[in-house]
């Protein structure tokens, strides 16, 4: 039996509900108030155990609890109730920003995130030039990292989190700032690590990647555990577990999705004559329609989305970004709505979800939404389709020509009648 990495008993995180207040304010509220603080629990009597070796997903909603279980496991935070025992070192990465000092350069920040991790300074030398090649900052590395960018922010602090051989590495949802090859290479090391019988703890909105890199998960819900168990399996209560009795249209109007910037506020799939349906035909166009409202313009603005199976298979994103500057669709502060036509008849029959991802490009998510609409597909644009009874396999049923051409083995005869 593999010896334990980590292990929990009655885990509880409480936080105070209110303003912030400086102490001055805090002692007077305190003196010249009688009212019981309101308080919410973030985790709730959390108890699991994790083999040393094991890759685990935590997943769950936005607010279940997810990212303040990993702070509690990473020592970034103290437990209110509860304990969490943890044998090795961890290394962590939560957000951008823990664990560097801004005055420091990046040279200096990788020695002292070692120190942290109780490594020597030769031990630490011997991965730094690993560690300087996989973030691809060496021509900044004795510039304060207070100047560094985002991206080579993150590509610095992973590097640091998964190159200094830790015991343990902790994974939040911070790699999604990174672009594309950024998260492949990230993936990769994680994967190397999970091989190299270290444990790792993953948190991500993306199923398809706990899946890749997971057997086992964690479904935490409203700050407790509601599953634990195989990743095939907790996944699939996950999904259903947000699937929404809306279907197709959804609004935010009493409370918009995003912050003071950007602001949600209804989401919809209808048909040609704008009207909501249950289920389309992947013979005739449909139209998702986001409105929001905007506080200003700012170039970096990102809306995109993933259609994805309701396993959570992404069958495909698409975003603004995917035309042309001079021919995205006009944006003003204030009310906006932008309208795509889903390619369906590109899609399989079965139901699908929209997952909303729109963001500050490389900066931070505005909203992330997982299955924040759903829809039913029936495929009929191929006769194929039907000769049957059933539709075809596969997650999509592109509609392909064929056509008659010579046969090869004609031709190189041909070719060798010509020849000689």
């Amino acid at each position: 039996m593999a010896d334990l990495a980590i292990s929990a008993r009655g885990l509880g995180k409480k936080y105070r509900i209110g303003q912030v207040e400086n102490a001055f304010k805090r002692a007077r509220r305190r003196m010249f108030t009688s009212r019981d603080e309101e308080h919410m629990w973030a985790l709730n009597d959390v108890s699991f155990d994790i083999d040393g070796g094991e890759s685990v997903a935590i997943i769950g909603r936005n607010g279940a609890g997810k990212s303040t279980l990993l702070k509690v496991i990473s020592r970034v935070t103290e437990p209110s109730a509860g304990y969490v025992d943890v044998a090795g070192r961890v290394g962590a990465l939560l957000e951008v920003g823990t664990g560097f000092s801004g005055e420091l350069t990046g040279r200096e920040n990788v020695y002292l995130n070692g120190a942290i991790l109780g490594m020597g300074r030769q031990e630490v030398a011997r991965k730094f030039d690993e560690i300087v090649a996989f973030a691809g900052v060496e021509r900044h590395i004795d510039t304060p990292v207070k100047w560094y960018s985002s991206g080579m922010y993150v590509r610095l602090a992973f590097a640091v989190a998964a190159y200094l051989e830790p015991d343990i590495l902790v994974v939040d949802e911070v790699l999604a700032v990174g672009d594309a090859e950024f998260q492949k290479r990230c993936l990769g090391r994680m994967a190397d690590v999970a091989r190299e019988g270290r444990t790792v703890l993953f948190v991500s909105h993306n199923m398809q990647l706990a899946r890749r890199l997971c057997r086992r998960a964690i479904l935490l819900e409203s700050g407790e555990v509601k599953e634990d168990g195989d990743v095939e399996s907790v996944v699939r209560t996950y999904l259903s577990s947000i699937d929404t009795d809306q279907g197709s249209r959804r609004s935010w109007h009493d409370q918009p999705l995003g912050d003071d910037y950007f602001r949600l506020v209804e989401a919809r799939i209808t048909d040609e004559n704008e009207e909501l349906l249950t289920t389309y035909f992947s013979s005739k166009p449909i139209y998702l329609t986001l409105e929001f409202d905007l506080q200003a313009l700012d170039p970096s603005l990102n809306i995109g989305i993933d259609i994805a199976t309701v396993d959570g298979v992404v069958v495909f994103y698409s975003s603004v970004r995917d035309m042309a500057d001079e021919a995205a669709p006009p944006l003003v502060p204030g009310r906006n709505a932008l309208r795509c036509e889903l390619p369906v008849d590109l899609l399989n029959s079965g139901r699908y979800v929209v997952n909303l991802r729109i963001s500050l490009h490389t900066v931070r998510w505005l909203v992330y939404a997982d299955a924040a609409l759903h829809f039913d597909v029936l495929a009929d644009h191929g006769q194929s389709l039907w000769e049957l009874g059933v539709g075809r396999a596969g997650v999509v049923a592109p509609r392909v020509n064929w056509v008659a051409v010579d046969p090869a083995s004609d031709a190189r005869e041909a070719i060798l009648r010509a020849s000689g």
